[in-house]
């Protein structure tokens, strides 16, 4: 069974949360940062693993998109420790940048700009993994405002 984006309540009830798609991309990318730090190959093992849970073309697109960031990337990636929690820049850059891929591509660019020597081969993959994604029910939101903090104060009339 795929758990399908629309389906997490949490999504619905915290906008600024990582959706389902996201944390998908989070566990993917934390893993394959793992498997490299310890000198193994993660191609294999993340592939096979994005595979089960999306699709054989998903999942290739998403080995395809880490390599061709790693091949552009000014350092390595930093991931943060999933024991401490939060999510560290370089993950929230990856994540929005694929988000913003198929919608605000020069944005999702930007994003990238502080990672990538040259990040447009990385957005053209991110965009194609974005609608594979989508049609196998983990949608990526496009992350393009600040996230809201709390409830919304009410208007204060001056007088």
């Amino acid at each position: 069974m795929r758990r399908t984006a629309s389906a997490s309540p949490s999504a619905a009830q915290c906008p600024a949360c990582p959706t389902p798609g996201e944390m998908l991309l989070i566990a993917g990318l934390r893993g394959w940062v793992q498997l490299r730090s310890a000198g193994e190959a993660p191609h294999g093992v993340i592939g096979r693993a994005m595979s089960r849970k999306t699709s054989a073309r998903a999942a290739a697109l998403f080995v395809a998109w880490l390599e061709t960031v790693e091949a552009a990337g000014r350092r390595p990636i930093q991931v943060q420790c999933p024991n401490c929690g939060g999510i560290s820049n370089d993950e929230q850059r990856l994540i929005v940048a694929c988000g913003l891929a198929t919608s605000a591509f020069d944005v999702g660019l930007e994003l990238l700009e502080p990672m990538l020597i040259d990040g447009e081969s990385a957005m053209v993959l991110a965009r194609s993994l974005n609608l594979a994604l989508a049609d196998c029910g983990w949608r990526l939101p496009a992350r393009l405002g600040r996230p809201a903090v709390g409830h919304p104060s009410p208007q204060r009339t001056l007088h």
